[in-house]
């Protein structure tokens, strides 16, 4: 009979989501994650599979403390328009620096994977439709309390805002100001 890990299995999988997150999935050799995680390699590998694995399931994880977010807001307030502002607000206006420089482990892992790793993409993309969808089902809300037009795409709309949402980040991971990210955000949702 095999014995039991003697890790905590959260506690691992989270010290590899902020390597992956810092330093983008080929920069985190294997050795800076089992460093991160206080494993070996066999554990590693008896754990997750492969680095493949052990970053889905760090991709998991992150969509779970994102998921927080989404509750608070999107999920919450009862105005549309407000719980959009707030979601983007609560995703690019973030107090710690060292997180808004990361950027989002998403839209990043995304970027990265692009054009060499178009299965990695597709799962990053695919954790990343909730959203989307979410946008959608508020924007169709506020669309039916007339608060914005009626002819105008929720499809469309929604799809605009993922788009907001990711360059939000993108400037937050430059270290742009709060106040221009403040400005963005007025002016994006001003176009609804």
């Amino acid at each position: 009979m095999p014995r039991p890990p003697e890790y905590n299995r959260i506690d691992v999988v989270n010290a590899a989501m902020q390597v992956f997150w810092a330093e983008g999935y080929e920069s985190s050799s294997i050795q800076k994650l089992l460093s991160a995680m206080g494993l070996n390699r066999g554990s590693l590998y008896a754990a997750f599979g492969d680095k493949e694995g052990l970053f889905l399931e760090a991709l998991d994880m992150y969509v779970e403390e994102v998921a927080v977010t989404l509750k608070a807001t999107l999920w919450s307030i009862d105005d549309p328009l407000l719980a959009i502002r707030s979601f983007l607000e609560s995703v690019c206006l973030i107090e710690d620096e060292a997180i808004r420089s990361r950027g989002c482990l998403l839209f990043n892992s995304i970027s990265e994977f692009a054009h060499v790793n178009h299965h990695l993409a597709e799962e990053a993309e695919q954790r990343t439709k909730p959203l989307n969808a979410l946008f959608k089902k508020r924007l169709a809300e506020a669309q039916s309390l007339g608060l914005i037009d009626k002819k105008k795409s929720p499809k469309a709309m929604a799809d605009y805002l993922l788009t907001l949402a990711v360059g939000l980040r993108m400037h937050a991971k430059m270290n742009t100001s709060r106040e221009t990210l403040q400005g963005i955000i007025n002016v994006g949702l001003s176009a609804l």
